[in-house]
């Protein structure tokens, strides 16, 4: 049996986790080879504890993948230009690199730019250095109204904007100032987190209002003013003093010039298997569109990759062994939802339920913020 090649294209937790068991499950003489752009691997969980302080630097956080050695793993620090699915190679600037087996993890792209004015008037929460922007400016913040503006669906993380909310409350709280402040949710979708269900997503709307938190569904911005701090939307508009958005987000254009994306705009897969419609490449994580019994579409979240990242590991060490992959992504996966004060409700489930998925949420506990420190802390030592 000759040695094969699997490209890894993506060092984020999807490209990470999928390298990190090709290798263990992969004699010695087969080569995973991870191309990232990127020097560092980092979860963007910890953007929150950026926010509010419980971290205090970027680098707190992060992992070099240059480590990744240590583990027989083979980094290549390139920007990849083209993708060809039919020969399974791949153009990179730092040459051309061809495997045996691509497995696609390059998450989606965020384009602050398709709406007018949101780079320079919002703070975005899903870069370290916009978290921390939004950090001081919430120490200087002496009330007023925000607003965490979700721009488009579908975007990465869907509970992170909630989130934001509760914790912004929570420190205005700390310092002094909420009851002199205003706090909204502007977002397009009909309630928090709809693929998990309305009773999810009406319990969080309620925990939302509980805490005095406006919450304005089926919003779509237009526009941003920066200098009149106005942002307009199809069916009104609002003021804010600080504004916190969710940029749009997209499909690597690397994948749509391979023409990878469908009409969703997204990489469609095999929902068991993850492989698209390509022999021998796989794609996972936050790229790809994988359509529900519901209607709706997998949310893009860092535990479906995580999964996903082992299923296609373990089916492709078992096609390079000569044995049938049988390992199959059952849909199932949790989330930890920050409500401020150290707390955290806990949301699990079957998304591949039919005729919907079953989700159930759990109060907020100590333990839930706990454990979701606890699970940052083992995805980044794992592999790095």
């Amino acid at each position: 049996m000759s040695n094969k090649t699997i490209l890894v294209l993506g060092g984020g937790l999807g490209g990470i986790m999928a390298a990190g068991s090709l290798r263990r499950s992969c004699a010695p003489g087969h080569r995973v080879v991870v191309i990232e752009r990127s020097a560092t691997f980092a979860l963007r969980m910890a953007n929150l504890w950026l926010m509010t302080g419980e971290r205090q630097r970027p680098e707190e956080g992060e992992r070099d993948l240059s480590r990744l050695a240590e583990h027989g793993i083979e980094w290549v620090q390139a920007e990849i230009e083209s993708i060809d699915p039919v020969a399974r190679a791949v153009q990179t600037s730092a040459g051309r690199l061809e495997g045996d087996y691509l497995v696609i993890a390059l998450g989606a792209d965020r384009h602050p730019q398709a709406v007018p004015g949101f780079a320079e008037a919002a703070l975005d929460l899903y870069e370290a250095a916009g978290a921390l922007r939004i950090r001081q400016a919430l120490e200087r913040f002496s009330g007023g109204r925000v607003v965490v503006l979700v721009a488009r669906t579908p975007f990465s993380c869907p509970s992170a904007p909630y989130e934001a909310a509760f914790l912004v409350d929570s420190l205005l709280r700390r310092r002094g100032v909420r009851q002199g402040s205003e706090i909204a949710v502007y977002t397009p979708e009909d309630l928090p987190m709809p693929v998990a269900g309305p009773a999810v997503g009406t319990t969080l709307v309620q925990m939302l209002r509980e805490r005095g938190i406006e919450f304005h569904a089926e919003q779509i911005v237009m526009k941003i003013d920066p200098a009149a701090r106005r942002a307009r939307f199809e069916l009104e508009d609002t003021t804010f003093d600080l504004l916190i958005g969710v940029p749009p987000h997209r499909v690597p254009q690397v994948l749509r010039a391979a023409k990878l994306a469908d009409a969703s705009g997204w990489v469609p897969v095999d929902p068991a298997t993850l492989q698209t419609r390509y022999a021998g490449v796989y794609a996972i994580g936050d790229a790809t569109a994988i359509r529900l019994p519901v209607g709706m579409f997998l949310p893009k979240a860092g535990v479906f990759a995580d999964e996903q990242a082992r299923v296609v590991a373990a089916n492709i060490a078992a096609e390079i062994a000569g044995k049938p992959g049988t390992k199959r992504f059952n849909g199932h996966g949790f989330c930890y939802i920050e409500v401020g004060d150290e707390l955290a409700a806990y949301g699990a489930g079957n998304f591949y339920g039919i005729p919907v998925p079953t989700v159930d949420l759990e109060p907020a506990s100590s333990r839930y913020h706990r454990e979701k420190h606890e699970l940052e802390r083992a995805a980044q030592a794992l592999w790095l």
